[in-house]
């Protein structure tokens, strides 16, 4: 692990697969239970809690020691960034900084503002939404991270995520059920800001704190994470109808071709089934479409720009 204070930015080995990649690029979300210590987990919920005294390893210029007091006591507790045991078991989480390097590259910059999501239970579940200022797009500037201190099973209301959700803006039933991100204390959570999700009910009594930030992309993407030797671009699964162009041009921008990604439509590649006889044309496309992820068009696919290389 490298670890640059003057940048606030770190390095390590990437740990994802091809395979790994692409499911992210499907699912939009990824799970890491239990990767922070239960001492961790205690001592955040203690600063939380304001148990303990906060002993941040520097004070930023333009704020006072008085300044990061009042930013701990809010719900936007981001004075918690500065604390040397919080930097070193949770925002530099050896498990976590490797799945981030693998889908944001080297040099990651590290959050500037933290959340406190603290809820008193039993509570309702809210209402399926995007985060605010969302984007959809293929773009992986940045990623959103959560952090349950305390063990948050089904019951204490963990965040829902509705899987493959972070391609377009889609209606949600509020009695659609998503996948419930539940797990023991020091569980992450690693998502595509876009990706529907909520609060989902809870039963139990007492108090669930959810920690939220982000991180960041630092240089341009490139395929740099653990190669598959027998990884298939043209076979891969990049999901069904409606979907696989959009997971496709993501993982292709991931590997720095998001430029050069083209598709026909139809049954053409990146579309596939398992009961096809041969692989699915159109790949390495020397011309076509790029998928409309704004949806202004009627049938989900976009011209490419003029000013685009029209080469697969």
């Amino acid at each position: 692990m490298e670890y640059d204070t003057s940048t606030r930015t770190f390095d390590c080995a990437a740990t994802l697969t091809d395979s790994d990649v692409l499911r992210f690029c499907r699912e939009g979300y990824l799970l890491l239970p239990g990767a922070v210590p239960d001492a961790i987990n205690r001592r955040t919920l203690d600063y939380l809690e304001h148990r303990v005294e906060a002993e941040p390893a520097w004070i930023p210029d333009g704020l006072t020691a008085d300044d990061l007091e009042k930013m701990r006591r809010s719900t936007v507790p981001s004075s918690i960034l500065l604390e040397p045991w919080f930097i070193e078991h949770v925002v530099l989480n050896r498990l976590l900084c490797g799945v981030l390097r693998s889908l944001l590259g080297p040099h990651v910059g590290l959050p500037v503002h933290m959340a406190n999501h603290r809820v008193e239970c039993p509570n309702r579940s809210l209402s399926w939404h995007n985060d605010g200022d969302h984007v959809f797009g293929p773009e992986m500037n940045y990623l959103e991270v959560f952090y349950f201190p305390q063990d948050t099973p089904t019951q204490m209301g963990p965040t829902e995520v509705m899987p493959g959700s972070h391609i377009h803006r889609r209606p949600a039933d509020p009695y659609e059920a998503g996948v419930p991100c539940e797990g023991p204390a020091g569980t992450f959570g690693i998502h595509v800001q876009s990706i529907l999700h909520r609060r989902s009910e809870s039963t139990a009594t007492g108090v669930r704190h959810m920690l939220k930030f982000n991180y960041w992309r630092k240089v341009p993407p490139r395929r740099d994470w653990i190669i598959e030797p027998d990884f298939d671009l043209q076979r891969a699964d990049y999901g069904g109808h409606g979907k696989a162009r959009y997971c496709a041009h993501m993982f292709y921008w991931l590997c720095g071709k998001g430029e050069a990604f083209r598709t026909m439509g139809g049954q053409a590649w990146p579309w596939s089934s398992r009961n096809q006889i041969g692989p699915s044309y159109g790949f390495g496309l020397a011309g076509g479409y790029l998928p409309d992820w704004r949806r202004d068009g009627s049938d989900g696919y976009a011209l490419p720009p003029a000013s685009q290389p029209a080469s697969g």
